[in-house]
């Protein structure tokens, strides 16, 4: 992304730059969502299934000074230190499109930049 905002500069273009940095970005993760995205794909349903299964079943709970709470149900997130969540991710927001032909948009993890 530098390389081609310092060329248009070089060149007496003009630049626009918009970045999006997605707070909790990975922890906001739609399992619904990202399961009906994933079926858009051409996979075959023993990786669909395999994720559905990593995704379901997640509970966390808190330990604080040796008291454990309850235990609860997630249903958002994927784990982002996991092998596969950041690939998650990138399916999550793989149909963000930048509006114009004029504008280029680019994606690294959860951040997003718009020329």
């Amino acid at each position: 992304m530098h390389q081609v905002i310092t060329s248009l500069l070089e060149e007496n273009h003009y630049v626009r730059c918009l970045l999006i940095d997605f707070s909790k970005a990975f922890d906001k993760v739609d399992h619904i969502i990202l399961v009906q995205k994933l079926k858009t794909l051409v996979l075959p349903v023993y990786i669909i299934n395999w994720i559905c299964s990593f995704l379901t079943g997640r509970s966390q709970q808190c330990n604080v000074n040796g008291h454990l709470s309850k235990t609860k149900s997630i249903g958002l997130s994927v784990v982002q230190g996991s092998g596969i969540g950041p690939v998650l991710y990138a399916v999550m927001k793989s149909d963000l499109q930048a509006i114009s032909r004029l504008n280029t948009l680019f994606k690294y993890a959860d951040d997003t930049s718009g020329r």
